[in-house]
């Protein structure tokens, strides 16, 4: 079954630069509407975890945000592989940033950048795209696929343009690292966590979170910018980022970690109210929620 997959990634990989971008992306939207209809992978996850953010929501509402994640997602697939095609120019125009000129401004106290984003409109591309627009290397944490040729294969299109990957497994080191070099850094802090960490009001109270942003960012002294893009009408992309003031918590102790860890969900939160079919709904947020 590995083999198997690892040959639909190589045809995607080769096939999908091959037609235009808009037709790709109005394919994808006939595949999220054929995943949502045909072949509903996760859709009771989905359901579960949106009635309980969303719980005013009628059950026809939270369908059709379903049926735009699973086209946000066959979306973020698609642009996946094609966004090597991109020149600079291309993405200027794709993905418009309101405020790019905070990157250089957070990095000149030389304690290195922190991007916190989440799994939200197309998360694949912002990485990608920042970076050059940026014209720095971000040192990116992924986790790791079961699958070892699809991984490989993966982290070989995200590294394209000089990106570094950080495995999660074994990530705090070398992050520390980068940032003592003054380097950009970006995590993902939106999937579930261990129970034992700390816990953050996320559509509902005492959901587990991810710590290790705001344990670093405290501990470092380095910059924390929060940042997801939203798709507009034409395919294109919105981005802002947000700075989170870290300076005003003085010290990282487990308040303090707790109190910065919500401030960025809270952020998250945000948009995911202003475009919930934006966000990873498929999964299982609020396991450790009892």
């Amino acid at each position: 079954m590995n083999f198997l997959i690892y040959v639909l990634f190589v045809i995607l990989e080769k096939l999908i630069p091959l037609f235009p971008l808009a037709f790709l992306q109005w394919i994808a939207k006939v595949k999220g509407y054929f995943f949502f209809y045909m072949l509903p992978i996760r859709k009771k996850t989905a359901y579960d975890n949106l009635k309980l953010a969303f719980p005013e929501k009628s059950d026809n509402e939270l369908k059709d945000i379903i049926k735009g994640c699973y086209v946000n997602v066959l979306t973020v697939i698609t642009e996946f592989f094609y966004m090597k095609k991109f020149s600079i120019d291309d993405l200027k125009r794709f993905i418009k940033v309101s405020n790019p000129e905070l990157i250089s401004e957070k990095l000149k106290p030389g304690k290195g950048l922190i991007f916190i984003s989440a799994h939200f409109g197309n998360w694949e591309l912002t990485a990608y795209g920042i970076s050059q627009l940026a014209g720095i290397p971000l040192y990116i944490v992924v986790k790791e696929q079961s699958n070892k040729r699809v991984d490989a294969g993966i982290n070989k299109i995200r590294s394209g343009k000089g990106n570094i990957m950080i495995d999660m497994k074994n990530s705090v080191r070398e992050i520390l690292s980068a940032l003592k070099e003054n380097q950009a850094v970006a995590m993902l802090g939106d999937q579930s966590a261990p129970k034992e960490n700390v816990k953050v009001d996320f559509f509902v109270k005492d959901v587990p979170a991810f710590e290790g942003t705001a344990r670093i960012a405290l501990k470092t002294g380095a910059a924390v910018m929060f940042g997801v893009s939203e798709r507009n009408d034409d395919g294109t992309y919105n981005l802002t980022f947000q700075v989170l003031d870290t300076e005003k918590y003085g010290n990282s102790s487990a308040e303090n970690i707790r109190e910065l860890t919500q401030e960025h969900v809270n952020l998250l939160v945000e948009h995911i109210k202003h475009r919930p079919d934006h966000w990873l709904w498929f999964h299982r947020r609020f396991k450790h929620v009892h």
